[in-house]
């Protein structure tokens, strides 16, 4: 039976109008996918006949944005590979203002008895004027960026993990990325950041090989749509020298997520605290590896890079409810939800303004709401089968009113 017309032609323009790009917690991604490895709950056998087992997506990404014009792309997912649970995604994108990217990231969930699991990953990204806002928590009485640069990056990593519960898994990484920069194309005058800040750590680009231990411990009932359970994500990475890196720095990060539904799943609240905090010599972490704030994955509202620093404290909430849920055409089972969000974070430049913030006593409050960062804002989210979940979330802030963020996957 052919989706309601009106539902069908917001679903192809969500999924005709879906710009790719890597996820703003970049640190979070190989975690990420493991925890959607984790209930490997993919439907086999007789029921693949029903759209809503279907493993796989193709789709066209079309899109435009101020920065990069007119983008094209496309995108494929695939979670049950030759029916061993293996998961397989594959996007890339090319702007008209040349930005490019490329990502590729394959996963078994069940190796040696389901006891072992492993990850690979591969991206590349290219960006002719990315913005450099500086370093802290910054409030300009206008968002302007400080200066430009050329960003190019390639990386990759291979992840190993072990699980000794069905939801749980210990996991040890290695990993590169070789990141160039250049003076790129300017525009309205802005000043490139090669030429403004000679003596940021990292200015003329270098090569982090990381290491890295985490633990990664889902419950959730579902990958598509998850109505309720917790995700846990506790990581540690590390470089030095003795791993060929140019710099010598230990990240550590705490991810937790916990979503509750009411109303026979129909209706779902979500909340999402993450912490994080880079220790390190003087001048030995890059300005391209610190603790950013802003854009679709943590304030919503505020443009990517927005606020950079050694931590980070972030809040999402989220309330999702379910709008549709219909067949479209012969492709796919669709769940269409809508969302409503709050985002609140600030990053810190150093230790004693971390332990300061959270000093307890009675203007501990007053900090908090004066020197944070808030967002609001609304969305939907498009769960195709069992294949991916697209996403459309239009941010707010004091800053900027009505950013749209197009991506894939959930918030958290």
């Amino acid at each position: 039976m052919p989706p309601r017309p009106v539902t069908a032609a917001i679903v192809v323009v969500l999924l005709l109008a879906m710009p790719g790009g890597l996820r703003a917690i970049e640190e979070l991604e190989a975690e990420e996918s493991i925890a959607e490895l984790l209930p490997n709950k993919v439907p086999t056998g007789e029921r693949r006949r029903d759209l809503r087992a279907r493993p796989w997506a193709l789709l066209p990404q079309v899109g435009f944005a101020p920065d990069t014009g007119p983008m094209a792309g496309a995108k494929f997912a695939h979670r049950d590979l030759f029916e061993t649970g293996t998961a397989m995604d594959l996007d890339a994108t090319y702007a008209w203002n040349e930005q490019q990217s490329f990502s590729f990231s394959l996963g078994s969930p069940e190796l040696l008895d389901g006891r072992f699991l492993v990850l690979l990953r591969f991206k590349y990204y290219f960006d002719p004027q990315r913005d450099f806002f500086g370093l802290g928590n910054n409030d300009k009485p206008e968002p302007s960026p400080a200066s430009t640069h050329a960003f190019q990056e390639v990386g990759g990593a291979v992840t190993v993990g072990w699980r000794p519960l069905q939801r749980l898994a210990f996991n040890f990484a290695v990993g590169l990325r070789d990141v160039g920069i250049r003076r790129g194309e300017l525009l309205r005058g802005t000043p490139s950041t090669v030429d403004a800040f000679p003596e940021l750590p990292g200015i003329q680009g270098g090569i982090v090989n990381p290491i890295a231990l985490s633990l990664v411990w889902n419950t959730r009932d579902d990958v598509m749509r998850p109505t309720r359970g917790w995700r846990w994500i506790l990581k540690v990475i590390h470089t030095n020298r003795a791993l060929f890196s140019d710099f010598d720095f230990t990240r550590f990060v705490i991810d937790a997520g916990y979503l509750r539904s009411f109303w026979g799943g129909r209706q779902i609240f979500g909340v999402r605290v993450n912490g994080e905090w880079i220790e390190a010599p003087t001048k030995q972490v890059p300005f391209w590896e610190m603790v950013e704030l802003g854009g679709q994955d943590t304030l919503r509202g505020f443009f990517p890079h927005r606020f950079v620093g050694k931590g980070r404290v972030l809040f999402n909430g989220e309330y999702r409810f379910r709008l549709a849920d219909f067949r479209f055409y012969d492709l796919w089972h669709v769940q269409l939800d809508g969302v409503l969000f709050g985002d609140g974070g600030r990053v810190f430049i150093d230790r004693r303004d971390l332990e300061e913030e959270f000093e307890l006593n009675r203007q501990l409050i007053e900090r908090v709401i004066g020197d944070f960062q808030y967002s609001a804002g609304a969305g939907f989210r498009v769960a195709l089968s069992q294949a991916l979940v697209a996403r459309i979330d239009v941010g707010f802030s004091d800053e900027e009113l009505g950013l749209v963020y197009l991506s894939f996957g959930h918030t958290f």
